[in-house]
């Protein structure tokens, strides 16, 4: 009779490899994000949602270490400057302002002479694009102030 390892496989839940699963699981870096009551904005403007997205993207990758290239996120919580616009506007629960954080961040990278955000993060230093998201939260700003509210 040939061997099938029928009598060598655990069926049970203490099996070796569910336990190895276990303990991959407990050791695994946690995503470091901010709680996302902390940024959602009620009633807000769409000019308004995209500086506030702008700017919690910022803050996502701020830290040298929180940032990343050549992917949109990692298991540990780092981003690309794309990867941290979409987690602003999942934080904030406002998935119209991404639209218009991504364009404005596309504005300043094609200033840059890039074809867009993900070659201006890959080809760029932390630093510079930091100072792409301090421009376009700029330009974001201006153009909020620049528009009549309803209200006038």
């Amino acid at each position: 009779m040939p061997f099938d390892g029928a009598g060598y496989v655990e069926t049970t839940q203490g099996g070796m490899f569910s336990r190895l699963a276990r303990i991959v699981q407990f050791w695994r870096p946690a995503a470091r994000t901010m709680p996302a009551w902390q940024f959602r904005l009620p009633n807000a403007n769409p000019d308004t949602l995209t500086v506030q997205t702008l700017k919690v993207g910022r803050a996502l990758i701020e830290d040298r270490k929180d940032w990343v290239q050549r992917r949109y996120e990692t298991r540990d919580g780092r981003r690309c400057a794309v990867g941290a616009l979409r987690a602003a506007g999942r934080m904030i629960n406002a998935t119209g302002s991404q639209n218009g954080a991504s364009a404005t961040l596309l504005a300043v990278a094609i200033s840059r002479g890039f074809n867009d955000v993900e070659s201006m993060n890959d080809n760029s230093s932390h630093k510079q694009v930091l100072t792409a998201f301090d421009e376009a939260i700029a330009r974001a700003s201006l153009i909020h102030s620049s528009v009549p509210s309803a209200r006038a």
